[in-house]
């Protein structure tokens, strides 16, 4: 039979890194040291269903990027050609093409963002709040369960917009 002396240098021997725990039983008169990971709140994301939801705006969101991207494109082209058709101004006009290019994506940019709230507003906020609610977790815990997923950035960043 050992000492509490001998016992705590055991023990000391099988402590975890900081911030992580170990739960001491005795069993048979053994004392058994094992590792124990607390439950996270935020583990709500076990969900198969909600997890699911998440991913499934995740990836509308990111749909919804490539028309304005083709649109703003075409428009860009056309816009050059009749430029350059109309005004003449030869190969000495090239910058102004790129100015165009500049005005042209960041249309695309404003309208993708507008697009992105506006079915995150009307689709995606509802449909979290039900199971937010079903979870119970606020909506910051949500940032915090999504913030660990890169996969959700896109979701995470339209989220992050609309707490403002």
């Amino acid at each position: 039979m050992s000492t509490p002396f001998e016992e705590l240098e055991y023990l000391a021997d099988f402590l975890p890194e900081e911030g992580e725990s170990v739960i001491v039983s005795r069993n048979h008169g053994e004392l058994i040291c094992e590792n124990f990971q607390k439950e996270r709140p935020l583990d709500e994301m076990a969900s198969p269903e909600f997890y699911g939801h998440l991913v499934h705006a995740n990836e509308r969101l990111n749909s919804l990027v490539a028309r304005p991207i083709w649109i703003s494109t075409l428009v860009w082209f056309w816009v050059c050609v009749l430029f350059h058709e109309v005004f003449e101004p030869g190969w000495g006009g090239w910058y102004l093409d790129l100015g165009f290019a500049l005005v042209a994506m960041a249309a695309s940019y404003a309208a993708i963002r507008l697009r992105q709230d506006r079915y995150f507003k009307q689709e995606v906020r509802p449909t979290l709040n039900r199971q937010m609610y079903g979870s119970n977790l606020s909506k910051y815990a949500l940032v915090g369960v999504i913030r660990q997923r890169p996969e959700l950035r896109t979701l995470l960043d339209t989220l992050s917009r609309s707490l403002h």
